[in-house]
C-alpha cells in the first residue's frame, strides 16, 4: 500500500481550524416571556465556538475524519501525486484533493509534455445541507499548484455514507474519467485553433456578469500569465490562462482561507465554463 503524501496548511486558531476537529452538538433553546423553551433543532459548533449549522435532532453528523479514513484507505491502493486539504473560514466546509499518478488516468494534450492528470475532490460540510460527495476533474501539470480543467466532469453524492462506499469507488472513478474524454478530444482540437489577445478581450468583454473593473483586470492579466506559463497562441493556451487566473490570481478577503471558497474563484470558474460555449465568429 502506498503512503499518501499530504500537503496541508499549518493550522492555528488565529488562522484556520484543522478540518478534523470534533464537532460539538448542542440543543437549541430560547427565552419567551421569561420562560425557557426548547427548539426542535440542534446547533453544530467548532471547538473555537464558530456556528457551523443548525440541524434536526435526527440528523447524523458525518465527520471529516470518518470521510478521510474511508477515502485514504481506497486511494492508498493507487499511486498518488499529491493530496491537499482546503477549508472554509469557519471550518464548516472541507475539500480534500487527490491527484492521481496512474497511467490509466493520465493524458497528454497537444504536445507530449503537456500532461493532464485526474483529480478527485472529496467534499463534506456541517451546514446540514452538504452531503459527502466527490468530483472527478482534470489537473494540468504546469506548475506546483496545478491548473484545472472544467467542462464535463462527474459529480457524485453519498447520501448514506459508510465504509461500504469503497465498493462503489472503482466504478465511480472509471465513469468519471470516461466522462472527461469529451474534454480531452475538445482540448486537442483547441490546440489547432489560433487565439489572439484581441479575441480573449472580446470574450471577456462579452461576459455581462463581470464589472468593467473585472473585465479590465482580467484582460490585462492575459499576456503576463501567457508568458509566465509559456502558453501557446491557440484556444488551449487561452483557456489555460483562465484556469491560471482561478488557481493563482484569486483570494479570499480572509487571507488565511483557501481561495477556492472565494467569490473571485467562483467568478473565474464561471468564466472557464463559459469558454467552452464561446464562438469567436458568433
Amino acid at each position: 500500500m502506498n503512503t499518501l503524501t499530504t500537503v496541508t496548511k499549518n493550522y492555528t486558531p488565529a488562522q484556520n481550524v484543522n478540518p478534523f476537529f470534533d464537532v460539538i452538538r448542542c440543543p437549541l433553546h430560547t427565552t419567551f416571556n421569561g420562560e425557557d423553551k426548547k427548539i426542535s433543532k440542534d446547533a453544530l459548533f467548532s471547538p473555537m465556538g464558530d456556528l457551523l449549522g443548525v440541524v434536526s435532532p435526527k440528523y447524523k453528523v458525518v465527520t471529516n475524519k470518518e470521510v478521510v479514513d474511508v477515502f485514504d484507505e481506497y486511494f492508498g491502493k493507487l499511486k498518488i501525486h499529491s493530496v491537499k486539504d482546503k477549508v472554509s473560514g469557519n471550518g464548516g466546509k472541507w475539500i480534500r484533493e487527490y491527484v492521481l499518478d496512474e497511467d490509466d488516468y493520465t493524458v497528454s494534450i497537444g504536445k507530449s509534455d503537456d500532461v493532464v492528470k485526474t483529480k478527485v475532490s472529496i467534499m463534506n460540510g456541517y451546514d446540514g445541507q452538504t452531503s459527502v460527495g466527490m468530483i472527478i476533474s482534470a489537473w494540468r501539470m504546469v506548475c506546483s499548484n496545478g491548473m484545472m480543467g472544467w467542462g464535463k466532469i462527474l459529480g457524485k453524492k453519498f447520501s448514506h455514507f459508510s465504509k461500504n462506499i469503497i465498493d462503489q469507488l472503482d466504478s465511480s472513478l472509471k465513469n468519471g474519467y470516461d466522462g472527461m474524454k469529451d474534454n480531452f478530444k475538445l482540448w486537442e482540437e483547441w490546440t489547432e485553433i489560433p487565439f489572439t489577445q484581441k479575441e480573449f478581450k472580446g470574450f471577456v468583454d462579452s461576459r455581462k456578469y463581470l464589472s468593467d473593473k473585472q473585465k479590465e483586470t482580467t484582460s490585462n492579466l492575459y499576456i503576463p500569465i501567457k508568458n509566465q506559463f509559456k502558453e501557446p497562441d491557440n484556444k488551449w493556451g487561452a483557456y489555460n490562462v483562465i484556469t491560471a487566473m482561478a488557481t493563482h490570481h484569486t483570494k479570499s478577503r480572509d487571507k488565511t482561507v483557501d481561495n477556492e471558497f472565494s467569490n473571485g474563484y467562483k467568478t473565474m470558474s464561471r468564466l472557464a465554463k463559459d469558454f467552452y460555449k464561446y464562438d469567436v465568429a458568433a
